[in-house]
């Protein structure tokens, strides 16, 4: 089985993000791509890269995963697409724990014209994570070589394996072992 950590709050943003959804008349960024499961492509945040050449935006994620006492099987799963008249632009989603980057992947996105789904999945996160309950998401576009395109994800969050069955647990061919050696 698997824990999941889905984008439950804004934590903050550069001013170039628009949303799709809405609360009291303001943009909502981490509803538009909060969805577990299935992607809902009309529900997004996008992006513009065309006054700033580059565009930050952060998520707080959900609390409450257990530790699964290892650096292996974390996945961060995003879906994105551009503008289509991409040129020289890169997406990256970073998973931060405090100011510690953990894991991060940079796409290139140019000349992608539909949605694509990418799940980055290293070897190993950056050190151990500590906390579980302090990681956000980061998700960070670069056009600065023209300044015209635009960027937009419709889901994005991370999967980490499920905690350990317990510090206590003694792996089965050890527990063979002992028990041949005690008869």
């Amino acid at each position: 089985m698997a824990q999941y950590a889905y984008p439950t709050e804004d934590k903050e943003d550069d001013g170039y993000w628009e949303s799709t959804e809405q609360s009291e008349g303001m943009p909502e960024y981490y509803s538009a791509i909060d969805e577990p499961g299935t992607a809902d492509d009309n529900d997004y945040i996008s992006g513009d890269a065309g006054s700033a050449g580059e565009v930050t935006i952060d998520f707080e994620l959900t609390n409450g995963l257990d530790n699964p006492g290892v650096t292996t099987g974390h996945k961060l799963i995003y879906r994105y697409n551009t503008d289509g008249n991409s040129t020289d632009s890169s997406l990256t989603i970073s998973l931060i724990e405090g100011s510690t980057v953990r894991m991060t992947e940079t796409v290139d996105t140019t000349g992608v014209s539909s949605y694509v789904t990418r799940t980055y999945a290293p070897t190993n996160t950056t050190g151990t994570i500590s906390s579980y309950d302090n990681l956000f998401l980061r998700i960070y576009f670069d056009d600065t070589t023209d300044y015209t395109d635009y960027v937009y994800i419709s889901q994005a969050y991370l999967e980490i394996p499920d905690a350990a069955a317990g510090a206590d647990a003694v792996p089965m061919a050890l527990n063979t072992y002992q028990q041949m050696r005690n008869k």
